[in-house]
């Protein structure tokens, strides 16, 4: 549980809580509001429950009156709870009774006090049911004023717009968090609006989450009020300066770490931050000469593309980025609501551009689309388009930069985003409709709708999570990856970072699919083709612009997951864990870092065998402090990688050809996204591809003292950069006849760190944990020891083409040791041999003699 200190510290954080209220004021006195009805019952109860005393004779009498007046429609609580009590309180009055009277009056917290009841209750009745919307329910119904009543969705609704990031806990923690919460909302809104009760506090925390008039509007308050202060920033950077130094010490201490060990304009930041911690405030005179100062160290301008508002964008921006995200989302799921959308197969959640859209530099505009799925992108799409800047508002429909028809558009515009309503966005949307769908053809959708199959409730989903006979604990391996991976993924992905085959995962997800359909007894999703798709129930997918087909979990799926699991779950991992598996003196470990961290990109060189990539892999991991894998990506060059993969290119699509970005270039923009966190991109066998046409202008742009400056790509025509915070480790195979010498101007951006054979203590140990005896590894030392000596000293090969120690490490459990030693041996060494010495067939047997 999250202190009042901390949870009070969410809730207030900027003006949200505020502009919201002002809208659910408003919406409650329109024709839309129907929850009057609560007052009216809860007011009944109380005036009921006063007159009560809670003992033996009574307490029936007040369950079956908190059944009677339990609502058919908007119910305050499940009917099998209530059934549950009634039953308890009829079989056990005298404990019920105690129960209620320690429930209402003790004072003890109200989580130990549900608690309490539940314990005691599952003591008579292990099966029975009674949840924190039960006990809101009792608690409310004794002093509507005091507690509110409860609903688990409203809860989890509430943490995720003010950011709280608190998994689902105990029954007593949920209710007493929510309590927190309302409490502090209350004691805060109270000051303007006198006479609130608590019930207020809970209407408005209901009808902000649940009606697309106050969560539009709020959104769209919101994202407006922060344009406008970016607006103000742009021309005034001392006030931009005066806002930060406002930030609390954790905060700006937070920020301190994501810039420490910078380069260039990083640089500036880090300097910016330990100023204001200093001094508590920073003048733009003095910004001047901090940039003045790291400029100097540079031979190019560095601040060519960069302005004062610019450099301290993301200082500011870096905490309100997820929550003008969640905004610009609740805006994106109202339009696909919208019934007059429906019909169509759209996006979710795509596009979403907050204020740093535009190359991370900052500005007053934000803005999001929604377009159908049979456009590879947004750009060749109508779409319906909605725009908070700091002038106003704009929303409609438009045609995107790539689409024939670009640059028409039927957009309505507002200054007074106050008078902006709901009502306004719907109309406008159901005005441009028809234009909408005649520019739209979903006939070749290849999954069913989402909206045409029947939909799990995030409640439901966290309750099958629970249950061991429905989601087993293989599946969870791959639906964490896939939630630590964003909640999206391809079959190619996942098995990369599972170290499986990328069909290994179809039966599984056809096998849970089944178990959920039985569990819920929803029907079997259908494609167009009337075929069943069992892996609709938990996934929607398309082909993505590079023509890969991805999973994207459901969102009530991807919801639940997200409350019980969490990306701090990440397993640690440092520079001890690496020691311990990896087969390297410490000594070699610090040299390795050292130069990652000066030169930015490193490769890892050695004959076959040595770990290379598992090593790159793991020094990745040391280095974060955690195995977050969302931090790391991996490809393998061949003959055949391109440009157009790495970086950019036109790609064939249904309409043509498109500009589609490459796996390098996403994997920046995720790294500029997120300057505080460093991002390693890890090259296999680098020197198989042809690095002049893989990497183009990027030969200048990895250099180390080259990041955070911008060039003009080819094909967008727009500015790229490499930033900082990305690190690259390349693999090279010193054995490979077929590669080509690396060129002297890649050669010199990276620093080379060559990998042994290491057939020493601490493989010796390792290899022996699997139950290798002591006989079998001195074999294979004398026998691995004598073949490497001879490649070591033959003219034609040498060392690089040693036999590497990773050939002998894994010994499966139920073999024998061997059998094991000789299939590797007959098997891998033989063959390995055999290309070495093509034109010495004797020198192979005479190695392996005696083996």
């Amino acid at each position: 549980m999250m202190s009042t200190q901390e949870l009070e510290k969410y809730l207030l954080k900027d003006s949200y809580i505020d502009l919201s209220f002002k809208r659910y004021l408003k919406f409650k006195k329109s024709s839309n509001y129907d929850e009057s009805y609560k007052e009216e019952i809860l007011s009944r109860l109380n005036e009921f429950m006063s007159k009560q005393d809670i003992n033996e004779i009574t307490v029936l009498d007040i369950v079956k009156k908190l059944q009677k007046e339990n609502p058919t429609s908007g119910s305050f609580v499940y009917w099998s709870n209530i059934d549950d009590l009634l039953k308890f309180a009829e079989t056990e009055p005298q404990v019920a009774a105690t129960l209620l009277n320690e429930l209402i009056y003790s004072t003890d917290s109200i989580d130990e006090k549900i608690e309490a009841f539940r314990e005691k209750a599952k003591a008579f009745n292990s099966k029975i049911s009674l949840g924190a919307p039960l006990f809101g329910y009792i608690l409310a119904a004794f002093d509507y004023k005091k507690y509110p009543i409860y609903k688990q969705e409203v809860f989890m609704d509430v943490k995720r717009s003010y950011g709280i990031n608190l998994k689902l806990s105990s029954v007593g923690s949920n209710y007493q968090t929510y309590l927190e919460l309302c409490e502090i909302a209350l004691f805060n809104l109270d000051k303007d609006y006198e006479g609130l009760t608590m019930l207020d506090i809970q209407d408005f925390f209901y009808c902000s989450t649940t009606y697309d008039e106050i969560k539009v509007e709020s959104a769209v308050d919101y994202l407006y009020s922060i344009a406008t202060e970016l607006h103000t920033y742009k021309l005034d950077p001392q006030m931009m300066l005066d806002s930060l130094s406002q930030l609390d010490a954790a905060r700006l201490q937070i920020l301190k770490n994501q810039y420490k060990n910078s380069e260039k304009v990083n640089l500036i930041k880090s300097r910016v931050v330990d100023r204001i911690i200093e001094n508590g405030s920073l003048t733009v005179y003095e910004l001047e000469e901090i940039k003045e100062e790291v400029r100097v160290k540079y031979e190019t301008n560095i601040l060519n593309s960069w302005n004062n508002f610019s450099i301290l964008f993301q200082l500011y921006y870096t905490d309100k980025k997820a929550k003008v995200l969640e905004e610009q989302r609740k805006i994106h799921e109202a339009l696909r609501k919208m019934e007059e959308l429906k019909e169509f197969d759209l996006f979710e959640d795509r596009v979403l551009n907050g204020f740093n859209w535009n190359q991370n530099f900052g500005g007053s505009t934000c803005w999001l689309a929604v377009y159908e799925k049979n456009h590879m992108n947004h750009k060749n799409a109508p779409q319906l388009f909605v725009a908070v800047e700091d002038s106003g508002l704009r929303y409609g429909m438009l045609y995107g930069s790539e689409h024939p028809r670009r640059g028409e558009r039927d957009i309505e515009e507002t200054s007074d985003v106050s008078s902006f309503t709901y009502e306004d966005l719907h109309w406008k949307m159901v005005n441009v409709i028809d234009a909408f769908q005649e520019t739209n053809d979903t006939s070749g959708n290849t999954a069913p709708n989402e909206n045409s199959q029947d939909n799990i409730s995030s409640e439901k989903w966290l309750e099958l999570l629970n249950n061991n006979e429905v989601f087993t604990e293989g599946d969870f391996v791959y639906l964490h990856k896939m939630y630590e991976l964003g909640g999206e993924a391809t079959a190619s992905q996942l098995a990369v970072e599972l170290g499986k085959h990328h069909s290994s995962f179809n039966t599984p997800v056809v096998q849970l699919a089944k178990r959920v359909i039985e569990a819920t007894g929803i029907n079997v999703p259908v494609r167009d083709d009337g075929t069943d798709c069992y892996w609709c129930v938990l996934f929607n997918g398309e082909y993505e612009e590079n023509n890969h087909f991805i999973w994207r979990l459901k969102s009530n799926l991807k919801e639940a997951i997200g409350n019980t699991y969490s990306e701090a779950d990440f397993e640690s991992y440092y520079k001890e864990d690496f020691l311990k598996e990896v087969f390297m003196e410490e000594d070699q470990y610090n040299t390795m870092t050292s130069l990652l961290r000066y030169k930015k990109n490193i490769i890892l060189q050695g004959p076959p065998g040595v770990g290379k990539t598992f090593v790159s892999k793991r020094l990745a991991y040391s280095l974060m402090g955690v195995k977050d894998s969302t931090r790391i990506e991996m490809v393998q060059f061949h003959q055949n990688y391109a440009y157009e993969d790495f970086v950019m290119g036109f790609r064939p699509d249904k309409n043509g050809f498109s500009l589609q970005y490459g796996i390098f270039y996403d994997f920046c923009q995720r790294a500029i996204e997120n300057p505080g966190e460093d991002y390693y991109f890890i090259i296999d066998e680098i020197n198989r591809g042809n690095l002049s046409k893989v990497f183009g202008e990027l030969f200048m742009l990895i250099e180390r003292d080259k990041r955070e400056e911008y060039v003009t790509m080819g094909y967008s025509k727009k500015k790229f950069t490499v930033p900082s915070n990305v690190y690259l480790i390349g693999t090279m195979n010193t054995a490979d006849r077929s590669l080509a010498q690396l060129e002297v101007a890649l050669r010199r951006r990276f620093a080379f760190i060559t990998l042994n054979p290491a057939f020493g203590e601490k493989w010796y140990r390792a290899v022996q944990e699997t139950g290798v005896s002591a006989e079998m590894l001195q074999k294979i030392t004398d026998i691995v020891s004598g073949i490497n000596k001879e490649i070591e000293k033959d003219f034609q090969l040498g060392e690089g083409y040693a036999i590497g120690h990773s050939f002998f490490t894994g010994k499966p459990e139920d073999m024998d040791e061997h059998a094991w030693y000789q299939g590797i041996l007959m098997f891998e060494i033989q063959p390995l041999l055999e290309e070495y010495f093509f034109d010495r067939p004797d020198m192979v047997v005479s190695l392996l003699e005696g083996s």
